[in-house]
């Protein structure tokens, strides 16, 4: 047989390797790696583990033609010898039967491991089972929770739309009581306006009236100032003519009568002046003090709005707003 050397790369040759194992063999041991290179002295696994491998497997050929050379460096083909082959086919018998051998212990090494794979796989697939079950339950409760989480979002997102139409609600009502207030204040201006010629108009006629009982006074002083000199006058005519005197006298006492009823009555006009006067001064000031409680009311609903606007909770209804504003218009 024909064989193309291979040299190695550090000068290991095949012929060299395989003349190894051949002495290897023909001392009655299998041929390895380490006793190859034992017997070469020199050689990497590396190197000579791929040229024993050709050793084996020319072996079995070598062995059915025990005729068969070795090719050598100058072409010559060197027979085996017949111990060398008796021995190889006894090693090779012994290679095929320690082969099977540890093929099995492989198979059966290789079947626990696999039943320890296996078994590592079950308890595997279980926990996998058990994560994928959790996983599953937990994004159940995931969704559950973002299911929650929308719900609350969309309720805050319609609190919030309320609560943005009370604040517009109730900046409308601001607007309109500050209107208002606006137009209560001209009105206490023009009312206050209104009071003070009204104050000076009743002083004014405080003054005529005082003016025109005082000319009164004066006139029924005059009257009875005259009706006493009237009364002497017909006292000195009473000698001279008595029925003239007691007529006069007569005409005289009704007419001092005419002039007390009429100072009675003067006086009497003066007392209800003086009354009204007085009434006027009361309903001035139940005047001021309506006023000044509803200026003051008006306040407190604006200080009150002012002071539930920044927070949302305070907020009241519109209605209950206008209700308690229709309350306070009608006091």
């Amino acid at each position: 047989m024909q064989s193309k050397i291979v040299r190695g790369p550090r000068g290991v040759q095949m012929e060299e390797v395989w003349a190894a194992a051949d002495t290897v063999l023909g001392l009655g041991e299998r041929p390895t790696i380490e006793r190859v290179r034992q017997q070469l002295g020199r050689g990497s696994p590396n190197t000579v583990g791929p040229m024993l491998d050709g050793w084996y497997g020319s072996l079995a050929k070598r062995l059915q033609s025990p005729v068969d050379a070795i090719e050598q460096d100058d072409g010559a083909e060197v027979p085996l010898p017949a111990p060398v082959v008796r021995a190889a086919k006894a090693m090779w018998g012994r290679a095929l039967q320690h082969a099977d051998e540890r093929a099995t212990a492989q198979f059966t090494e290789a079947r626990k491991d696999l039943s320890v794979q296996a078994e590592a796989l079950r308890q595997a697939q279980e926990v996998l089972a058990q994560e994928t079950q959790c996983l599953a339950d937990r994004s159940e409760a995931y969704d559950m929770a973002m299911q929650a989480r929308d719900a609350q979002i969309a309720e805050m997102g319609r609190l919030v739309q309320e609560l943005q139409q009370q604040l517009a609600g109730s900046q409308e009502m601001l607007a309109t009581s500050r209107s208002e207030c606006k137009q209560l204040r001209l009105a206490a201006d023009a009312e206050r306006r209104r009071q003070e010629e009204m104050e000076v108009d009743r002083r004014g006629e405080r003054t005529r009236l005082e003016e025109r009982a005082q000319a009164q006074e004066r006139r029924l002083n005059a009257e009875v100032d005259r009706a006493r000199q009237e009364s002497k006058r017909l006292a000195l005519k009473l000698e001279d003519d008595a029925r003239e005197s007691a007529r006069s006298l007569s005409a005289s006492l009704e007419k001092a009568r005419e002039l007390e009823a009429l100072v009675g009555q003067l006086q009497a006009e003066n007392a209800g002046l003086v009354k009204d006067l007085h009434a006027a001064r009361d309903e001035t000031k139940d005047l001021r003090g309506k006023l000044e409680q509803r200026s003051t009311e008006m306040f407190a609903v604006l200080y009150e709005l002012r002071d539930r606007l920044p927070t949302s909770d305070s907020v009241k209804p519109i209605g209950k707003t206008r209700k308690a504003r229709a309350s306070n218009r009608s006091s």
